[in-house]
């Protein structure tokens, strides 16, 4: 990445400064600022949400930086909390750091990447008005004291002074300041150094597949993927970092469970219905911990919804779910640990690395047999989403959620094999269908949720309960109402979906692939 503005460079080994500040000082008059020492410590979110949007962060101690990593250029210095496992924007103060890491973040914490520890000064360069017309900065940086030590140059250049600029690249080049580095190279190597680098990781399901492969080369390079986002997770999920470790963990292993039942005969009939059933175990040990995650997350979402006078008893509701979390966490997280657990993904990866049984389909080309399965999906969802209406009974709208799921899915396991920009459109209007569908089935399971909350607190009728039952009935009624809004918005989405373009388009992307066969 390089800094606009900023020049970095590795300064010799046999050079001391003392000898390139007298050389400067025979062209500009030099102010030198004081020495300075730290530790510094790189942090970003997992899946380095900072960073794609072009920030540094960093710490000393509670001192915090954000910087922009294309400029160079402070974006703001404040205090703030102490990073030790792991903080969230949250626990900042009020302020505009706060205000940059919230939407940023959202639910992602950040973790300590890398410590650097740096030592340098910086120098100005004056000319005979005393303007600055060069700022100079000598850096030592060591990522551990038997590491290797980086001595770096900065030349940061102000507008204005290109003739002045000339003369000072001239007399660093003059005594060998000529071997560039990057400008991050502390973040990149103490990175690496922990086995990281920026991007690694994306909870976004990226892959290009040959379309000339087989379908059993696409469906294990397809299942290798989600594997590796599975064991990137689990760690984060076992020390209970943030929700989305368990959530993308989560996702990782719904896609494979999906991928086993819509993309048939590619694999042998045994080992699909193993790792179903092994896949189905560990779906079932996570479930309980998201599900009390997602209801958590909505705190702030329900206190808003009922009178301020019922907030105690809801904010005892939710006191005693994150107690119930706590006891689900553990759970998990033995059972992730257990023997049992480890075997399964173990005995997935073991299969995947050979992968060469026999099975009917396997050898059939992947954009053939993706078309087939993708416009099957497609007929499944406009066959269930016709016979939808604003009296539809919860179940069925959820079996539609399921359908658009299933169809999702398989869209994003072969987009690479069809054209980038009308595959989006294709997405994009299925998303505005799952999005409607799936709030709605929200809305459904946490009505049940407070039901059964609700039953559990009437028989004994104590102040508290009563307290919590005048709460969860307000919040049930609120949702209720919100849900019913939902129905109406179901043909509309419907709709739009299955309107002549989109549907024209579906069969231009699939049917022709699928009736190849």
């Amino acid at each position: 990445m390089h800094h606009p503005g900023t020049d970095t460079w590795f300064l010799p080994d046999t050079l001391q400064i003392s000898t390139l500040l007298s050389a400067l000082a025979r062209e500009f008059k030099t102010v030198a600022a004081p020495e300075y020492g730290a530790a510094v410590v790189y942090t970003d979110s997992f899946d380095w949400r900072l960073f794609q949007q072009g920030f540094i962060l960093h710490c000393h101690d509670r001192a915090w930086t954000l910087y922009h990593g294309d400029s160079g250029e402070v974006t703001v210095q404040q205090g703030g909390p102490e990073l030790k496992r792991c903080c969230f924007a949250r626990d900042f103060p009020p302020g505009k750091l706060k205000e940059l890491l919230e939407p940023l973040l959202a639910l992602r914490c950040l973790l300590p990447l890398a410590t650097v520890h740096l030592v340098g000064r910086q120098v100005r360069l004056l000319n005979r008005d005393g303007k600055t017309v060069a700022r100079i900065v000598f850096e030592e940086q060591r990522l551990s004291a038997d590491g290797p030590v980086f001595r770096l140059l900065r030349l940061f250049c102000i507008r204005g002074y290109d003739q002045e600029l000339g003369t000072v690249r001239r007399v660093l080049a003059e005594n060998g300041v000529n071997r560039s580095a990057s400008p991050l190279i502390g973040f990149e190597e103490g990175c690496k150094a922990v086995g990281r680098r920026p991007l690694d990781y994306s909870s976004k399901f990226i892959i290009e597949l040959d379309a000339d492969g087989t379908a059993r080369q696409a469906m294990v390079r397809i299942y290798r993927q989600l594997l590796t986002v599975m064991n990137h997770n689990i760690p984060g999920v076992l020390e209970d970092l943030d929700s989305e470790f368990l959530h993308d963990f989560r996702v990782a292993l719904r896609r494979t469970r999906s991928g086993l039942h819509l993309v048939k005969d590619v694999l042998p009939t045994a080992v699909v219905d193993t790792f179903a059933k092994d896949f189905s175990i560990l779906g079932g040990l996570t479930g309980p911990t998201r599900d009390l995650d997602v209801y958590l997350l909505k705190q702030d979402d329900y206190l808003a919804r009922v009178l301020t006078v019922l907030q105690p008893g809801l904010l005892a509701f939710f006191a005693d779910l994150a107690v119930r979390r706590q006891v689900e966490q553990k759970k998990m997280v033995r059972a992730l640990r257990s023997k049992k657990s480890r075997a399964i993904l173990n005995a997935w990866k073991r299969f995947l690395t050979s992968a060469d049984e026999p099975a009917p389909a396997a050898g059939v080309r992947v954009d053939h047999l993706a078309g087939r399965i993708i416009f099957r999906r497609f007929k499944r969802v406009m066959r269930d989403g016709k016979a939808l209406d604003t009296a539809t009974p919860d179940p069925e709208i959820h079996r539609l959620r399921i359908q658009c799921k299933k169809l999702r899915y398989a869209i994003e396991f072969f987009s690479s094999l069809y054209p980038a920009e009308e595959i989006q459109m294709v997405i994009r209007q299925l998303k505005r269908l799952q999005d409607i569908l799936g709030s709605f089935n929200d809305l459904s399971v946490q009505q049940q949720v407070l039901r059964h909350s609700l039953e559990a607190s009437l028989p004994t009728g104590s102040r508290r309960n009563l307290k919590l039952a005048a709460a969860l009935g307000a919040l049930m009624q609120s949702l209720f109402q919100e849900q019913q809004e939902l129905r109406t918005h179901f043909a509309e989405a419907f709709t739009q979906f299955s309107d002549p373009e989109n549907t024209a388009l579906f069969h231009k992307l699939f049917r022709r692939k699928q009736e190849m066969l």
